[in-house]
């Protein structure tokens, strides 16, 4: 015993003492190497905005499987799955059959989808032509071949937009009202990381994740049809961003609420029922906004969001200045939806209303490259006339962010602080 306490007073012991301690480290102890040792280093601000981005990309919500939408819109808002067969009330012998491996849940879907897309009905009337099948997405079936252009995604209705352009900006010119401007490079803003921090939290929040101007809470389902790429936007997030950008102009424009408005939007079921049911089923619809009568002559813009078979277009109306304007991504006039609004005008005007004072601009919209992105683009189109940006600033590779920045903007409760459009350079940007 003795001589093990010695050894450990001299440095060898083994430490069989119970209770026993290792002697004190040397004063000059050998640091670890440290040519291996990874140092961590704090992201810069593009690493982390590209790190935040890449996060929300890789969201997964399948919108497919949540409660259908009690408005107008709610039966397109999903895929149609066909129905299961009822179960026989006799008990069937079950046959045995081969295990088959199980499909990821993205390729069971994928049979089932069925989406609207005007351009595929449109594909097929062209099949019927007796001149055979078009030989590329820009070259339809014609009996003479036409030289294919260099930007072979040019849409098809490319000339008759430059044509309605120039014509615009002609117009313009003429009336001497300001020419909308084009931002010089990229014309939508980028998110911050902290925002895209924020979007990502809410699509995976439980409860209400904003709440709009009109005081109705939104809920993930209500911004996983924005946010999810492909999805159809419903009324509820139609509806929450045109009040943000009629916010916007008013004090923008110093138009108080004590003021009679000098800018409205109307909602996602006016035009239906202004369709569908005549003047008298919107009758007093401007008279509640307080712009009713012909106190509408006074009125510098009306917003009015069109639906028709699934898809999405804007009316702009400007009382004072007596113009209509007709902004559809996938390039129609409207003539119909144009005429259907002129009835609206004759019933509120009375005999204020003179048919050859009001003009139909050639309008110009930027297009999609889809048949999912319609509402996005009647959205923006709005911003983009409330900024005075010519609405062909932004094109299909900008719907991503788009999606994003109008959630965001939602949440937000308006285009102020971090999403005010006019920088401190006095760049205005969508």
């Amino acid at each position: 015993m003795f001589a093990q306490i010695q050894s450990h007073l001299t440095g060898d012991a083994s430490f069989q003492i119970p209770g026993a301690f290792p002697s004190s480290p040397p004063r000059s102890p050998q640091l670890a190497p440290t040519e291996y040792v990874k140092h961590y280093e704090t992201p810069t601000r593009p690493v982390r905005e590209a790190q935040k981005t890449a996060e929300v990309d890789r969201m997964d919500v399948d919108i497919t499987f949540m409660p259908q939408l009690r408005t107008e819109l709610g039966s397109y808002l999903r895929p149609q799955r066909p129905q299961r067969p009822s179960i026989p009330s006799t008990p069937v012998q079950i046959k045995p059959h081969p295990i088959e491996t199980p499909k990821r849940p993205d390729e069971t879907l994928q049979d089932t989808m069925q989406i609207d897309d005007p351009w595929a009905a449109r594909s097929m009337q062209f099949e019927k032509f007796p001149f055979g099948t078009p030989v590329s997405a820009v070259q339809l079936v014609s009996p003479q071949r036409t030289p294919i252009p260099t930007n072979r995604i040019a849409s098809i209705y490319q000339k008759e937009w430059d044509q309605r352009e120039r014509e615009k900006q002609a117009w313009d010119t003429e009336q001497g009202r300001a020419i909308r401007i084009k931002p010089q490079g990229k014309c939508v803003r980028q998110l911050s990381v902290s925002w895209l921090d924020r979007v990502t939290k809410a699509m995976h929040s439980q409860g209400a994740v904003a709440r709009s101007l009109s005081g109705d809470d939104l809920y993930q389902k209500d911004i996983a049809t924005c946010i999810k790429p492909l999805a159809w936007l419903n009324d509820e997030i139609i509806n929450s961003y045109l009040a943000v950008i009629i916010q916007y102009l008013r004090n923008s424009t110093g138009n108080t609420p004590d003021q009679r408005p000098r800018y409205h939007a109307f909602n996602s079921f006016f035009y239906s029922s202004l369709r569908d049911k005549g003047y008298d089923s919107v009758r007093r619809w401007a008279k509640r906004a307080k712009i009713g009568g012909e106190v509408l002559l006074e009125v510098d813009t009306v917003f009015v969001p069109v639906h028709e078979s699934s898809h999405w277009t804007l009316m702009v109306v400007r009382p004072i200045d007596r113009t209509i304007e007709y902004f559809d991504s996938l390039g129609g006039r409207g003539g119909r939806q144009v005429d259907t609004i002129r009835k609206w005008l004759r019933g509120e005007l009375g005999d204020k209303f003179v048919a050859d004072e009001w003009t139909l601009l050639p309008s110009v919209s930027s297009y999609q490259d889809n048949g999912s992105d319609c509402g996005v683009f009647l959205l923006t189109n709005a911003k983009a006339i409330a900024l005075n940006i010519e609405p062909t600033a932004f094109g299909a590779k900008d719907t991503v962010l788009l999606r994003r920045k109008i959630v965001a903007e939602i949440m937000n409760g308006g285009l102020h602080g971090e999403f005010t459009p006019i920088d401190k350079t006095g760049i205005v940007l969508l």
